[in-house]
């Protein structure tokens, strides 16, 4: 047997722990007669598994007649590769669906002279041909950022909304991305749009994988799996190495690999990613026992109630910091974590 867990980030791999709940949600509005959104905005850390549940919503859809799945990327022209993908893969999946443009290239013409300066006119065109169809475009696109090719497709996406075309739209981000996009003026409709905020994985259904791949006990398994705090990339991590040893138990070395694959894949990231202020906040809080008081933190950093809640705000929206609201009290999200910063400071 293959090793059934995967290391690399972005894929949807053999074997994951499904987001059931999320995944009907907005396959259940999508299919909606009247749906009540258009657009869902998948948040979370590295690694939580945003691209793996848009993946699996965008092919359940996908299975459908009535369907038409476009992925776009973010470091093109989006609207162009919109245009693009419209023509070419409606002709694949719909080919009785005859447009009144052709395609050359990525530009979109009427005929082989005259070519529209406006790529959106043409979209419009296609899509109204598609509506009369009854056929819905999913468009998804992984890891927007405030950059112009996100912001003119989701300036068209806005249009589309007005005019009423069949346009759904699923994008994963990190917080602080979506946030800077949907804080530009031009953008700010975006706070509207439903945002799905991946927490970790149910650990019993993780334990239930490990027990079945490995063949041991429910409190063995169960004992691997609070090892990754429900982190959808620590899950297939440690599973990986460990099917890879051949053994049915984590030892020193397996959990040596663990961390190390964890910090050089993700964490490292995470952390370059972070202020100096909130590298700061996140230091402070590694120096004490996890759900230490928000109280006992700020004062040991010397910082106001209204900037420390802030960088909380901030660190606990981007999947790295959890919290007691009722209590107050403060730890880490990701398996680890805390061990990576301390070392940090080393």
């Amino acid at each position: 047997m293959n090793n059934p867990f995967s290391l690399d980030f972005g894929t949807e791999p053999y074997l994951y722990i499904p987001r059931t709940e999320e995944q009907n949600k907005i396959i259940n509005t999508f299919n909606s007669e009247i749906p009540s959104t258009h657009m869902y905005l998948l948040l979370g850390a590295r690694g939580s598994g945003k691209t793996v549940l848009m993946t699996a919503v965008s092919h359940r859809l996908a299975e459908d007649k009535k369907w038409l799945h476009i992925d776009l990327n973010v470091e093109t022209d989006m609207l162009n590769s919109l245009a693009a993908n419209l023509y070419k893969k409606t002709q694949g999946k719909f080919p009785k669906v005859k447009f009144d443009v052709s395609i050359k290239g990525v530009s979109i013409s009427l005929d082989k002279d005259e070519k529209y300066s406006d790529i959106q006119l043409d979209i419009d065109s296609m899509l109204k041909t598609l509506a009369k169809h009854d056929i819905k475009v999913l468009i998804t696109i992984d890891e927007v950022i405030n950059s112009q090719n996100v912001r003119e497709f989701t300036t068209y996406y806005q249009h589309c909304l007005r005019e009423k075309l069949p346009v759904f739209v699923l994008m994963t981000g990190l917080y602080k991305n979506v946030r800077a996009l949907q804080n530009n003026r031009s953008q700010t409709f975006l706070k509207r749009a439903p945002k799905v905020s991946l927490s970790a994985l149910n650990m019993r259904r993780m334990a239930k994988q490990y027990e079945e791949i490995f063949g041991i006990g429910e409190a063995e398994s169960f004992e691997m799996a609070k090892l990754t705090d429900g982190y959808s990339y620590g899950f297939q991590i440690l599973g990986y190495y460990l099917f890879e040893s051949k053994k049915k138990t984590v030892d020193d070395k397996i959990l040596f690999e663990y961390k190390t694959s964890l910090e050089e894949s993700s964490y490292e990231k995470i952390w370059e990613e972070l202020s100096p202020a909130e590298q700061k906040v996140t230091e402070a809080i590694s120096g004490f026992e996890d759900n230490v008081s928000v109280k006992t933190v700020r004062e040991s950093i010397q910082m106001d109630s209204n900037n420390f809640s802030s960088y909380q705000s901030t660190l606990e929206n981007s999947g790295i910091l959890k919290s007691d609201g009722a209590y107050g009290r403060l730890c880490f999200a990701l398996p680890f974590f805390k061990e990576f910063v301390q070392h940090q400071t080393i």
